[in-house]
C-alpha cells in the first residue's frame, strides 16, 4: 500500500508513470503539491485526477480498464477464457502472488484514488474560490475516497486508515484497521459530507449529491448482510442498516432528477430496448446514469472493457463450430459471418449459460439485448457471435465503422444507475419491515415493466410473502444488473455462494444451434472456498508492510 503515495498529485495527474516510479520510496513530489491549488481550474483538474485513477485508459486501471470485472469471474454469471489472468478465479485458487493482484495492480489503483482525494481535501480549502465551490470539489473527493475504501474493504477486508495528504512516512506507515472502523470513520462520514455539498443535478461524469446518496444506500445494504472478516470469521451485519438503506434509496427515488429510461432507440433493423439505452455509445450520461466514467477515442485513453468482453471475432467455437453451414434458412457459413472489425479479443468477461438461462420469463428484453448472440448490420448482414455482454461492447469497433484499436474505444463505464436505487429500496424495505409495502412493489415493478416493454400490470409482482419477495428482488438484481460487477458482492452479503458450485450449470446456451460454448479453461464443480470471501492482500504489499504488523487474510498463509 505505501508506495502509491511517493509521487505528488501533480505528477500523478499530468505525467506518464512507470511501474518503477511507484516502487521508489522517496516521497519527492509531495513537498510542492500545495503550490498547485490556487484557482478553480486547479481544483477541477486535481479533482478530475481522482476519477482518472479509476478510468485511465490502461489495462491496469480499475473500472474503465481491463481486469476489475474479473471480480465476478467464477460466479454463476461470468466465465472467462483468459487463462493468463483469470483462470484462478475460475478454479478458485487465487493466491497472494496471482498476476491479477500483482502485475495488474487492481488493489493499488484504489490507493492512487485515495491519495489524490486526500490532496484535494487538504489543499483545495486554500484555493481562491468561493466556499460553495470549494465544498463541492471537496465533496467529490470525499465521495471518491469513500468509494475507493468501500471497494477495498469489500474485496480485501481490514485496511489502514489513510486520511491525510502525505507529508511524512507516518501518514502511510500504518497498521490495518477493522472494516467496521473504516465504514464508521471514513466511508459513511465521507458520503454524508458529499451528499450535503456536491451538485444537486443530473450526473455529467462527476459525483452529484444523488450519486453520494445512492452509494450510501448500497453501503448500508452491504453492512446489513453477511461477510467474512480478515481473520476468517463469518459475521452478519446490524439489521438496523436495512432501514437506513431503504430510507436513503427512497430519497434518490423520490427527490432526484434521475429516472428510468422508458423509450427504445431504433437504428435500422436493430432496436435497443429501453433497458439498454443507457449503455449506447451515443447516449452518455443519460437520465438513468448516476456514476459513469467517461472514455475517449483520443490518445489511446479509451475503455478496455470491449476487449475484455470480446471473444472470437466470429461464431466459430459456439455456433456450429465444426460445420460449414447453418440449418435451413441460413445460406452463409460461420466464417462468412465474422464481425467486420479487426477485434483484438480477450474473452475475460463472458456471460455464463446459467445467466442466460436465468432469463426464464418469455419476453424479457434484457436477455436478447444484453447477451449478444447475433447482430444485424445497417447493410442487412447478420453477424452471429459467441455470446457477449452488450453492456461492455463498443459496436463501432466490432463493425469496423471507425479505424480504431482496443485502446481507443468510447464505451463509458457505468457504475451506478437509477435502477440500483429501485432495487436497493425494494430489498431493504422488505427486510426492514418484514413484508413488502406498496412502494417496494412499485419499485420492482417499474424495473419489470421496462424489462418486458409493457405499461400495464401484466408483469407486476403482487401478494408475495417476505421470503418470496426477497427471492424475487435478488433475481431481478441478477437480471437487471448482469455484468455490472454486482454479483460477487450480492452472493457474499446474502450468503449465496452455494448457487455457484454445480458444474452442470455450465453446459450450453438455450436456443443455440447444436453447439456448446467451449472454454479454454476448465470450469466444473468447484466449491467457493471460505477464504475467497475476501481476496488475499498482494504479496508485494505484505512485503512492504511487514514492520506495520500486517497479517495476511485468513486462509492464504499456507
Amino acid at each position: 500500500m505505501k508506495y502509491i503515495y511517493i509521487i505528488g498529485l501533480l505528477i500523478l495527474a499530468l505525467l506518464p508513470i512507470s511501474c518503477d516510479d511507484f516502487l521508489d520510496e522517496n516521497p519527492r513530489g509531495v513537498v510542492a503539491t500545495h503550490a498547485f491549488f490556487n484557482t478553480e481550474s486547479d481544483a477541477r483538474l486535481a479533482t478530475d485526477a481522482i476519477y482518472h485513477a479509476l478510468q485511465d485508459g490502461q489495462s491496469t486501471s480499475i473500472y474503465g480498464g481491463y481486469y476489475w470485472h474479473s471480480i465476478d469471474v467464477g460466479t454463476d454469471d461470468i466465465v472467462s477464457r483468459d487463462n493468463n489472468n483469470t483462470n484462478e478465479f475460475m478454479t478458485h485458487t487465487v493466491v497472494p502472488e496471482s498476476v491479477w493482484l500483482t502485475n495488474r495492480r487492481q488493489y493499488q489503483g484504489f490507493w492512487t484514488a485515495i491519495s489524490r482525494a486526500n490532496d484535494v481535501i487538504k489543499y483545495v480549502p486554500n484555493a481562491e474560490i468561493s466556499e460553495e465551490k470549494k465544498n463541492a470539489f471537496i465533496g467529490e473527493a470525499h465521495a471518491l475516497r469513500a468509494f475507493a475504501y468501500y471497494n477495498l474493504v469489500r474485496v480485501w477486508g481490514d485496511m489502514p486508515k489513510v486520511i491525510n495528504s502525505v507529508t511524512s512516512t507516518a501518514d502511510y506507515d500504518l497498521p490495518r484497521s477493522s472494516v467496521d472502523e473504516i465504514y464508521d470513520e471514513i466511508i459513511i462520514p465521507d458520503l454524508k459530507f458529499a451528499e450535503d455539498n456536491c451538485a444537486d443535478a443530473l450526473h455529467d461524469g462527476r459525483i452529484t449529491k444523488w450519486t453520494a446518496k445512492l452509494i450510501l444506500s448500497e453501503v448500508y445494504l452491504t453492512r446489513a448482510g453477511w461477510r467474512r472478516t480478515s481473520q476468517g470469521d463469518k459475521v452478519q451485519g446490524d439489521p438496523a442498516n436495512w432501514a437506513l438503506a431503504a430510507a436513503k434509496a427512497k430519497e434518490v427515488i423520490d427527490d432526484s432528477p434521475n429516472d428510468l429510461i422508458t423509450e427504445a432507440v431504433v437504428d435500422g433493423e436493430n432496436i435497443t430496448p429501453a433497458c439498454g439505452v443507457a449503455w449506447l455509445e451515443n447516449q452518455p450520461y443519460s437520465v438513468e446514469s448516476m456514476l459513469e466514467l467517461g472514455a475517449t477515442v483520443l490518445g489511446q485513453v479509451g475503455s478496455w472493457t470491449s476487449r475484455m468482453a470480446s471473444n472470437s471475432p466470429d461464431g466459430r467455437g459456439y455456433w456450429a463450430a465444426n460445420r460449414n453451414q447453418f440449418p435451413p434458412g441460413y445460406t452463409e457459413r460461420v466464417r462468412d459471418l465474422a464481425w467486420p472489425g479487426t477485434i483484438n479479443s480477450s474473452g475475460g468477461n463472458l456471460p455464463s449459460p446459467d445467466l442466460y438461462a436465468a432469463y426464464d420469463e418469455p419476453g424479457d428484453q434484457r436477455r436478447d439485448w444484453g447477451i449478444i448472440t447475433k447482430y444485424v448490420t445497417a447493410a442487412g448482414d447478420t453477424i452471429l457471435t459467441q455470446p457477449l455482454l452488450r453492456k461492455f461492447i463498443d459496436i463501432d469497433w466490432f463493425l469496423g465503422t471507425d479505424d480504431r484499436e482496443f485502446r481507443a474505444l468510447n464505451n463509458n463505464a457505468i457504475l451506478y444507475r437509477f435502477a440500483d436505487a429501485l432495487l436497493i429500496y425494494a430489498e431493504a424495505q422488505n427486510e426492514a419491515d418484514g413484508a413488502p409495502n406498496a412502494d417496494a412493489y412499485n419499485a420492482i415493478n417499474r424495473i419489470r415493466r421496462r424489462a418486458f416493454g409493457v405499461t400495464d400490470n401484466s408483469k407486476d409482482l403482487a401478494g408475495l410473502s417476505q421470503d418470496e419477495f426477497r427471492t424475487a428482488v435478488l433475481k431481478e438484481r441478477r437480471l437487471e444488473l448482469a455484468g455490472e460487477i454486482k454479483r460477487r458482492f450480492d452472493l457474499i452479503r446474502t450468503d449465496g455462494f452455494d448457487v455457484v458450485n454445480d458444474g452442470s450449470l455450465i453446459t450450453t446456451f438455450p436456443d443455440s444451434y447444436n453447439g456448446s460454448f467451449s472454454f479454454n479453461t476448465s470450469y466444473g464443480n468447484y466449491t467457493w472456498p471460505d477464504r475467497e470471501w475476501l481476496l488475499p492482500i498482494p504479496v508485494t504489499e505484505m512485503n512492504l508492510n511487514q514492520l506495520n504488523g500486517w497479517e495476511q487474510n485468513a486462509g492464504y498463509n499456507n
